[in-house]
């Protein structure tokens, strides 16, 4: 049996290890910087209140998978790893140089670089060995819940175009494609969800 609840700054280290299993650096921004600052992120994101993470567990507590969502991802990364002169030096003593480099250039390169105030899911991860039941979906419509119960009546969502297990999920889940562009070499889908209050 899959049960959900909502994770606490505690959970942060458990989080970080299946994001950086689950994305590799040609997947994610995050990824490059480090493990270091894969866990300080997550610690900061949840202590901080930038950023919600749900959890999908087994009966024995084992974790299965995660989303993450924010009410605003333009502030989300730099206020969980830039917030002020401390958060910068741990950042900058911490940070893979070559890394941090090609996620700027993939950045820039993609023309994300300015990032728009939206409600975005962030990453949704599951497990290797719960793949194929269901904790996806399970995730998918908790981090739409919580939009909900947020207020939030839309959100974005940004996915690899040759990711079709995840693009299949996101389609079947009410998301339409907004824009299409290139980041970092791959193909990407900009994909939007209306929230409506009522489901």
């Amino acid at each position: 049996m899959v049960t959900t609840r909502l994770a606490t700054p505690a959970d942060a280290p458990a989080i970080a290890a299946l994001h950086l299993s689950a994305f590799p650096g040609s997947v994610s921004d995050l990824t490059p910087l480090g493990g270091g600052l894969v866990r300080l992120f997550y610690a900061n994101a949840l202590e901080r209140g930038l950023a919600h993470a749900i959890l999908a567990l087994e009966a024995d507590g084992t974790l299965l998978g995660y989303v993450l969502i924010t009410r605003d991802i333009s502030v989300m990364f730099p206020g969980s790893l830039l917030a002020g002169p401390a958060d910068v030096a741990r950042f900058l003593f911490t940070v893979n140089p070559a890394g941090f480099a090609r996620a700027v250039w993939a950045k820039l390169t993609s023309g994300t670089a300015q990032v728009s105030a939206v409600p975005e899911l962030v990453y949704l991860a599951v497990s290797t060995s719960a793949r194929g039941r269901g904790v996806g979906a399970t995730l998918m419509d908790a981090a739409t819940d919580e939009f909900r119960r947020m207020g939030i009546s839309r959100y974005e969502l940004n996915v690899h175009a040759d990711n079709e297990p995840a693009v299949k999920l996101y389609a079947a889940k009410g998301l339409w494609v907004t824009r299409r562009y290139e980041k970092g070499g791959h193909a990407m889908l900009n994909m939007s969800k209306s929230v409506d209050p009522g489901d």
